[in-house]
Formats: C-alpha cells, structure tokens, sequence
C-alpha cells in the first residue's frame, strides 16, 4: 500500500491520522503559545499523539510542524527557532514510529503563511515560494527521515501553488499532497483547484480538509472527484467546534464520522482521515468502516458528470460592458470624465454640501468624488453621502465615492460594496487610506486586512458574482472599478510596479494625485505603457502661498514644482490674488494635458466649491 517514498494507493483505502492539535489541547496545552514548541518543550506528550493514532490504526502521521513557516513564527518571535522545531519534530514522528515498530509513513506537514498574498494581500508570491524553499531545504537536509509532504488546510490557490513550487525546487521525489480547505459553494475554487493544481505532474495528490465537516465535504468531494485522475486524500473536521466555559469541542462523533468514510469512500475517496477535532478514537472508528465495509472506491468516472471543462475564470466584461457604469458609459461615447471632489460634512448638518451640489449641477458637471475620511478625519461615510446624493439628484448627478481599507475588515470591505450597489452606486474609487496617526482619531486601530491593490482583486471578483473565497454570489455587481495612480511619486519604479498589480487586479480607470505639472504626466504615461487605463488627472487650484507649501510639504506623494511655489509668492498678501493665481495654474494644467487624459477631478480646496468650478470654466466649454 505505501513503501518510502513511493507511496502508492491501489484498491486499498490509505488511512491518515487525525488532528495534532487538538490532541495536544486535550492534554492541557492552550493555544496561546504554538504547539510547534511542544516539540522541543514537550516531546513526550507530541510522541504519544503520534503513538495513539499508529495503535488506532493510520498509516500515515503527520508532524507537528502545521504553523512551521517562518511567518506563522514570528508572530510569537521564534522564527529563529525554525530549524531546531522542523528537525524535533521529525525526531518525534520518528521516535513514535520506532517504538510501535510501525511501517507508518510520515508526512511533513505544511499549512499556510497565515498571511495575505498577492494579489489580494501584498505579500509576495516570490516570497512565499522562498519561503516554503526554506522548510522544504531544512526538511530534506534533517538526519530524521520523512516520507511525503502533507500541505494542508490552505484557501489560496496562489498560495499553494507557491508551496508546491518552493518544495519542488528542492525535493522532486517525495510525494505531495496539496490539500485545499473549500466549501461545497464555492464552485469556481473547486474546479481552478482541480486543474491549476490537479492539472501539475509534480502534484501526487489532491487532498480535501478541515472546512465545515463531513457532510459539506461529502459535497465537496462529489464535485471535485469527477474533475480529475488524481487520488484524493479526504480529512473533516469534527464538525464545528463549540466553546464552553473557555474550552472548545467539536461535536461529532466517532460513529458519524466511521458513517461518513464509508460514504467518502463511495464517492470516489482514496484516502480517508481526520482534521480539527478528530482524534484516535474517530480513526479507529474509520479503520473499523474499512473493515466492515464492501464498497470500493470509484475507479472509473462517468464524462456526463463531469462539470463544463472551461475551469478557468471568466473574463472581466470590459468597462464600456458595464451598464450600471456611468463612467464606462461615458468613455464609451468618448466623453470626459469631469468631477469635483467635495469633502462630505463632518456632523449631520448637510445643507452646504447640497448648496454645492446645486452649483456643480448647474454648472453641467455631471459627476462628484466623495472621499472616505480623507487624512482620517472622522466625516460621513462616503457611500452614504453617494447613495443620498443619487437619490435626491434623481440621478442626476452621479458619485464616486472613495473606499479604503483602513477602517474594515475583509468581511465588512465585501458587505459595504454589496450594499453600495445595490444601493445605486456604480462607479468607486478604492484606495488604502491614510493611517488614523495623521488623523483626529490617533488612537483609532487600522484595520488594512488588504490594501487599494488586494481591494481591486476584492471587487473584481464581486463583478465576476464571487467572493474572494470563490462563493457564488448569484448576479455580480458592475463596478467601474477606479484606482488611484501617482504619476510624481518619489518612488516611480515601486509606483509602476503596483500600477500593474491594479491593473491585473481588476481596475477599470485612474485617478491620479494631483498634477501641477503637465511633464510628470506624460512621463508617467510612458513608464505604464501597455498597462495604459483610462486616466482622469487630479487637479487643486491652489488658494494660497502656504497651500502652495502645504501640499508640497506635507501631503504625501504631491509634488508642487519650484515654479508654481514662485507664482504663488507673486500673490503677496492678497488672498483675491493668490486664488486667481491658482485658478490660472490648473486651468493651465488642465489645458496642457486636456487631449491626452481621459478627464478631470477637481478639488474643491478648503471646501470652495465655486474655485473648483472657475478653474473648470475652459474645461466644460468642450463637454
């Protein structure tokens, strides 16, 4: 059945063990510190884990090393240690196998960074796979022998590919199981898993773990089975664990999950074993199902039931596609893109900002930006003030409003979008967001699960009808996804490197920082070449020498050139001056550059709406 490194799987049922942790929690460790220490800290109690499960009947163990990356680590400062754990807990696994004069094969287990990687985190795919490069370079280095590599547990398919590229950089014989944690509606993850992963040679096994139980996985399995050749290692939780009086416990038992191998086994399972909550007892259960049981596992599979064979992911309807976009409607009747950025109030008195909103009407702009606490000062959200601007506009005028990640999680990010659609919103603006230290709430925490980039990625998928998980959504929204872009950033290389990230992210169009200064555009325009998307350029008519000196000082990535500053200071004393100074400069910018952008965002500066709209006047004369 399995013999060293070449562990094969014939008509036999290979039988895995279950959950490490859990077993280590049951004898009194807690999580507060990571059960890898235990391998060094408490060897005794991870061998006589190992030892319970070989005496309940699996044929394979894995290590203790499930959180052995060096991010997983560092959160309690030990990646130092990294080498020393690895190299203890092969020991132990050895030892255990040893002394129950065993055959058992031993897998090093493997789990995710327990970071986000690109391009939905900034974590770089580069550097994960270096990072698996290095356990996997420990592993086979290590004087206490292992039989095949386990990767569990993980949710991104990126990630796991990274993972299996790192080991295989250094190990091409042993075997790997890439074993993907998914529920059954998440369709489109299930069947990218089946061929992007599936689909490698240097991939022996796919593998179905964790999740919501056996009864989700059961699901699971029957959609992934009839999508590839491969054997498939199946490994539940115990269901879902419940906590009482500070303690966990997951409520299924041994029989229901021996029930469940049987019909894992029928649905075409060549490896049965057990995740969270599982411990010998739900092993011995499953060995006792095989024993019992006449059903074989599936060895042929029927085509019919083979879901449709284009796995890969639907191409993003283009822009000018997107009914719901306005902007996209816009561009595609090449038009411009005009708009006035008007910061929302700070309290619930609103009448200023509609008294604006009449004159920007009026003066025939047909769009406003509405940012999302701009230098994180407290105001009102900007997808509330989009949908009540829409609405007593009658549509008229239509908003694009900023939308950070400073302030949510990844669960809030997609349920703000959600009900910013539905809500009539069809154009935003995604960006980072300014940490709350430059704010008004410094003692405020920054959420920043993902940045602007993993954002796009976030709402591209709410396009294409899926979470960033792959969960159907049903009918996606039709975003016009817009991204901000810094053409005078001082870092240019790292601007157009993250430039192109938004780009394969999902983005749609740009709204660029402001522009004093028509060059650095037309560089910035040569620089991002084929990753061109629609750019509306930022413009601040500037009201005063210190503005001059603010935004060149103390606003991050603007660069105001030495001879805007000199005309400013042209201006004296007189504030009249210094504001027609300013108008002067960006309507000349905007002259500079009006035939090679895609339209203008105006700032209304120092909430003055009439100064965005004089230094408009040329502009809206071509709409």
């Amino acid at each position: 059945m399995c013999h060293g490194m070449g562990i094969m799987i014939s008509s036999s049922i290979l039988v895995f063990d279950g959950a490490i942790g859990t077993e280590l929690y049951e004898r009194g460790f807690y999580i507060n510190r990571p059960f890898e220490e235990l391998n060094i800290n408490a060897p005794a109690d991870v061998i006589a884990v190992h030892e319970s499960y070989i005496a309940a009947g699996a044929e394979v163990i894995t290590t203790n090393t499930f959180s052995i990356t060096a991010p997983q680590l560092k959160n309690f400062d030990i990646e130092s240690q990294q080498s020393v754990l690895l190299n203890a807990a092969l020991k132990n696994a050895n030892q255990a196998r040893s002394q129950a004069k065993s055959e058992v094969q031993i897998g090093l287990s493997i789990g995710p960074l327990g970071v986000l990687v690109e391009p939905l985190g900034s974590y770089a795919l580069t550097d994960a796979t270096s990072e698996f490069k290095q356990v996997a370079s420990i592993a086979v280095q290590s004087e206490h022998p292992f039989d095949l590599y386990i990767l569990e547990t993980f949710s991104n398919l990126n990630e796991l590919s990274c993972a299996i590229d790192g080991i295989r950089s250094i190990d091409k014989k042993r075997p790997i199981v890439a074993s993907l944690s998914v529920k059954s509606s998440q369709n489109e993850v299930i069947q990218n898993f089946a061929t992007f992963i599936g689909g490698r040679e240097d991939v022996e096994f796919l593998g179905l773990n964790c999740s919501e139980g056996p009864s989700d996985l059961l699901t699971t399995l029957t959609k992934l089975a009839p999508l590839t050749q491969k054997p498939i290692i199946v490994q539940p939780n115990a269901g879902t664990p419940r906590q009482l009086n500070g303690r966990y416990f997951y409520m299924t038992s041994p029989d229901y999950l021996g029930k469940y191998a049987k019909r894992f086994i029928e649905a075409g399972a060549s490896g049965v074993g057990g995740c969270c909550g599982t411990g010998p007892d739900h092993i011995r259960a499953i060995c006792s199902t095989l024993r019992m049981m006449k059903a074989k596992r599936r060895e042929n599979f029927d085509p019919k039931n083979v879901l449709s064979p284009r796995i890969s992911v639907e191409a993003r309807r283009p822009l000018v596609e997107r009914t719901a976009s306005h902007v996209g409607s816009l561009l595609a009747q090449g038009k411009k893109i005009i708009s006035i950025e008007m910061l929302p109030p700070k309290g619930t008195e609103v009448k200023k900002f509609f008294d604006d909103v009449d004159l920007v009407m009026k003066a025939g702009i047909h769009f406003i930006n509405v940012p999302d606490g701009a230098r994180a000062i407290t105001r009102v959200g900007s997808l509330h003030m989009a949908a009540m601007v829409q609405n007593r506009t009658q549509g008229q005028l239509r908003v694009i409003p900023h939308f950070t990640t400073r302030d949510r999680n990844l669960i809030a990010l997609q349920s703000d979008l959600l009900g910013a659609f539905v809500n009539g919103v069809s154009d935003i603006l995604l960006v980072t967001g300014d940490p709350p230290k430059l704010g008004n709430n410094r003692d405020a925490t920054a959420v920043y699960d993902i940045d602007a980039i993993g954002l796009t990625y976030l709402a591209d998928c709410l396009n294409r009808g899926v979470s960033p998980n792959g969960d159907s959504l049903g009918k996606g929204t039709q975003f016009g996804i817009g991204v901000a872009s810094n053409p005078t950033a001082t870092n240019l290389e790292l601007e157009v490197k993250r430039w192109g990230y938004k780009v394969e992210s999902g983005a749609d169009f740009a709204i660029t920082q402001p522009i004093f200064d028509a060059q650095s555009f037309f560089k910035w325009k040569d620089l991002i070449g084929k990753n061109y998307l629609p750019q509306v350029v930022g413009i601040w008519p500037l009201v005063s020498l210190r503005n001059a000196e603010f935004m060149a000082n103390e606003v991050p990535g603007v660069h105001v050139p030495g001879w805007v500053i000199q005309e400013m200071e042209k201006a004296g004393d007189s504030k009249e001056e210094a504001i027609k100074r300013g108008v002067e400069i960006a309507a000349r910018v905007m002259q500079d550059l009006s035939s090679h952008c895609e339209g203008f965002c105006v700032s209304a500066p120092l909430g003055r709406t009439e100064i965005a709209l004089q230094a408009l006047q040329n502009e809206t004369g071509r709409l």
